[in-house]
């Protein structure tokens, strides 16, 4: 099997001839396009993991300023045709033309709620989104249909998918008639770029934040449209076999990205990966972290022993 042939029997619970495996971390935001595709590639290479995800470590081109709730129906977002897409494009279509068409690319993107929080700030969102919700839903709806522009552009050039990060589920931030109505809806416009569209994928990660210790209301989700699903197993306390029972997707993950990926040794994180497959199976699972792996020192050695422990699973 190819590295894409692999994935893609993942996606729809088919047998592999060895378990997939991909793991990602953050880059600096000042790299140039070419350093960008460069860091990309030797994280491809040298640890021969089975997908590529391209991280979205620029910000989003989105101008405005809050001072009442007026100004959430002004924000605006810089389209397609901006120097800051035309970035992220060459990007894409470098990775493209260096990995070759039989390895899948996913274009990170984060949700609009997020982007309006990196924007605005996280306090100015929480506090208007309790005061005065319809302005607030106005305003993402206005950042949602721009980033839908940007996803349909993501794949036109050259990206398989979208590899999503949905956040603002997480425990104590909303209640759940609250989420429905002003994070859902923007989320769902997103993810129906690729699910409409022949041949595209979605990865879908339940992300936390920090200031709530990562967790999130993970059932929440259970319905987005995914290929494939990743969470914080150790931040949620649930399972990789719970999410089989609650998800319809292939699960992506397993690994705790603070732990022994990061860490080492190499024999705890190769007992880690089989520990997983022990339990979980081999199908309809690549083998992941619960996020980006984090912390200093980020191993490429120890990267690539977690996907070859993968790639060499037997029970």
């Amino acid at each position: 099997m190819t590295k894409k042939e692999r994935v893609l029997a993942v996606m729809k619970k088919q047998p592999v001839d060895q378990v997939p495996a991909g793991f990602w971390f953050h880059y600096k935001p000042d790299y140039s396009v070419q350093q960008m595709i460069d860091a990309h590639m030797e994280l491809f290479r040298k640890t021969d993991m089975d997908i590529i995800k391209i991280m979205q470590d620029y910000p989003y081109p989105i101008s405005g300023e809050i001072t009442c709730a007026d100004d959430w129906y002004k924000i605006q977002v810089k389209g397609t045709d901006s120097e800051e897409f035309a970035k992220m494009a060459e990007i894409i279509r470098g990775i493209r033309k260096e990995a070759g068409d039989d390895v899948l690319i996913f274009q990170t993107m984060f949700g609009p709620f997020k982007a309006a929080s990196m924007t605005f700030g996280d306090d100015v969102l929480m506090k208007y989104s309790k005061e005065a919700p319809e302005a607030v839903a106005a305003g993402v709806k206005i950042i949602a249909d721009g980033l839908e522009q940007w996803t349909r552009g993501y794949l036109e050039a050259g990206a398989d998918g979208i590899y999503y990060s949905a956040q603002f589920g997480e425990l104590g931030r909303f209640e759940k008639e609250e989420w429905e109505k002003l994070v859902r809806p923007s989320d769902l416009q997103i993810l129906g770029v690729a699910e409409s569209t022949a041949e595209k994928y979605n990865i879908l990660h339940i992300c936390g934040e920090p200031e709530y210790e990562f967790k999130t209301h993970v059932d929440w989700f259970k319905d987005y449209p995914a290929d494939l699903i990743n969470w914080s197993v150790k931040d949620n306390h649930f399972t990789l076999e719970e999410g089989r029972e609650l998800y319809s997707s292939a699960i992506l993950g397993g690994m705790n990205n603070k732990g022994n990926v990061l860490k080492g040794p190499k024999e705890a994180i190769e007992a880690e990966v089989k520990a997983i497959l022990d339990a979980f199976g081999t199908t309809g699972i690549m083998i992941g972290a619960d996020c980006t792996i984090q912390g200093e020192n980020i191993s490429l050695d120890y990267i690539k022993t977690a996907v070859d422990a993968a790639h060499g699973y037997v029970k």
